[in-house]
């Protein structure tokens, strides 16, 4: 196969993985967890009552959203009455496969370019004091590319930035601005530099006194945050998101072990979807490092024979004899060592 044929097969099986990895991601047993650890509304709960609070229907599939209003503002659901659990109290094995619509889901306004996003969707924060309930739009992002060439978190902030602006229309019209909604945009981040590895950044909006004192409500400036999960050795951490999405997204971790820290520790029940999906995770994982290996391993070897036949003819050697040399030390044939003998002359055979 050509170094292009290969190339694209690496691409493709890279494809093919970063579906898979959003697939599960939006599975609501995962989501569950996310939330929990990342957001401050729901840190309270357990991941089985978080389950319950994620709106819509679930689907798995590529969904085109535009500024559409999520749910009606005039007849709100009945706010749900659930007392948070304790820290360290949950109920037994999250038995979810459903997964939430927008894998890939598009989010287009007015004069605005196009955006799709991971997974988006809605989530009611229920009281247990008042018949009241709070209401956020919440964006998840695996981000497996290693170096985007852009800082992550400016990304973060723009698609938080997106996710405010798309309400207008929708969530409020005209000057109906207290009925805007809290966004958070939640990056995961599967192989960061390793000076960020296992660690997690909140950005959010605060405001702070220039002049006089500030009686202002919180949740009046509290409407962006973005979370950046940075991803490292989930053995090395205690940290449960950390760990969670580590042992998930692990290239190393056999399928066996993550069902069982999955059920273990997080209470996620493996069914026969979510164990299926986590398997052809596992498989597309190890498809892209062999390929990636062979394939730096493939440009390794050239480079050392374009090398080797440099510095030969730096030594004043000739073109026949090394030809012959690095046919026998490198396997080639003659066609093959007559390319990286010629094509540093600028010629080919």
């Amino acid at each position: 196969k050509t170094q292009l044929a290969k190339l694209i097969e690496l691409t493709n099986d890279k494809a093919k993985y970063d579906a898979q990895v959003k697939k599960i991601l939006a599975n609501k047993a995962i989501l569950a967890w996310i939330l929990k650890t990342c957001t401050n509304e729901f840190s309270a709960f357990s991941p089985k009552e978080i389950i319950s609070c994620i709106e819509g229907e679930p689907e798995i599939s590529a969904i085109s959203v535009h500024a559409t209003d999520p749910d009606n503002e005039d007849q709100p659901d009945p706010p749900k009455q659930i007392q948070p659990k304790k820290s360290g109290e949950y109920d037994t094995l999250l038995y979810s496969d459903e997964s939430i619509t927008g894998s890939n889901t598009e989010d287009t306004g007015l004069k605005e370019q196009s955006i799709y996003y991971d997974i988006r969707f809605n989530v009611r924060v229920p009281t247990y004091e008042t018949r009241t309930s709070i209401q956020m739009i919440i964006n998840i992002e695996a981000q497996l590319d290693t170096y985007p060439g852009y800082p992550i978190e400016k990304r973060a902030i723009y698609y938080c930035c997106r996710l405010i602006s798309a309400q207008y229309g929708t969530v409020f019209h005209k000057s109906e601005y207290g009925k805007m909604r809290k966004v958070y945009s939640i990056w995961i981040c599967a192989d960061p530099a390793k000076k960020r590895r296992n660690t997690i950044k909140r950005i959010r909006l605060e405001q702070s006194a220039v002049y006089g004192s500030l009686e202002d409500n919180p949740m009046d400036i509290d409407l962006i945050q973005a979370v950046i999960i940075n991803l490292g050795d989930p053995h090395s951490t205690e940290n449960p998101i950390l760990r969670l999405m580590g042992v998930l997204l692990s290239d190393t971790i056999k399928v066996h072990e993550k069902k069982k820290i999955m059920e273990d520790e997080f209470h996620i029940a493996m069914t026969m979807e979510l164990e299926s999906e986590v398997s052809e995770l596992c498989n597309l994982s190890e498809g892209v490092y062999k390929r990636g290996l062979s394939n730096g391993l493939e440009q390794g070897l050239e480079r050392g024979i374009q090398g080797a036949v440099e510095l030969l003819r730096e030594s004043g050697i000739d073109d026949s004899t090394i030809i012959n040399n690095i046919m026998k030390k490198y396997q080639l044939s003659l066609e093959e060592a007559q390319n990286y003998v010629y094509a540093a002359n600028g010629k080919r055979s």
